[in-house]
């Protein structure tokens, strides 16, 4: 998993939605087709014409707009139509950074620059629900050992729920929470709860085993 980073929860982009993220202080955008087979992209959240962020742009079809001009660019990054010179053959030097995007395990998984193959085996179960992204107001480092996810590895599971991290900027990280969804004794909603407060124990640096003990006893309420 070297250098590939659980980033977002899936129900955060949905068909036709657009979502800017931060990996280890860089901006990407996340964004998926509005098209009958929805494929999700992940580029430099920058507009090659004035700087402008892509994330504040809008989905056509299967290619993304810049807010600021218009400029639409196609599922392979490059840009497709200028709308100030509709006529102009549009050269292929003007394109996004793009990079590897993998769905997977209810996650977004980028690639950055040196990323591996994905593993063909993936990083656990199949069915699996997305449930909710958290900011995390301390390093990267202490909810990884919290969350029990040892280096290298993108997610830990505890039974039916799994647990990833990534670094937004130094100092800082997402908790991003999954379920298996035919577990019959979990909701996304407890789930969801729980995960605040492991957010909060945290952030305020009191002891997070009793909260951490809750997945394993299915006090999650």
């Amino acid at each position: 998993m070297k250098r590939w980073q659980p980033v977002s929860v899936l129900s955060d982009i949905r068909r036709g939605e657009v979502a800017g993220v931060r990996i280890g202080g860089r901006e990407v955008v996340l964004w998926r087709e509005d098209a009958s087979t929805p494929t999700l992209h992940a580029w430099e959240d920058r507009c090659p014409h004035r700087g402008m962020r892509l994330s504040f742009g809008f989905v056509r079809d299967d290619a993304l707009g810049c807010l600021y001009h218009g400029w639409q660019f196609g599922g392979g990054a490059r840009c497709r139509l200028i709308p100030a010179h509709p006529q102009v053959r549009v050269p292929a030097s003007i394109h996004v950074q793009a990079y590897g995007v993998r769905e997977h395990a209810g996650l977004a998984w980028v690639g950055m620059d040196g990323a591996e193959d994905f593993p063909a085996e993936g990083t656990g179960p199949g069915n699996v629900l997305p449930v909710r992204t958290l900011h995390v107001n301390a390093p990267v480092g202490v909810l990884r050992h919290v969350t029990g996810i040892v280096p290298d590895a993108g997610i830990a599971w505890h039974g039916p729920v799994g647990l990833a991290v990534h670094e937004p900027a130094a100092g800082q990280a997402m908790l991003h929470v999954v379920r298996v969804a035919d577990a019959q004794d979990v909701s996304s909603l407890a789930l969801s709860r729980w995960a605040e407060r492991l957010r909060d124990a945290v952030e305020s640096g009191v002891v997070t085993s009793p909260v951490m003990n809750e997945l394993a006893t299915g006090e999650r309420a």
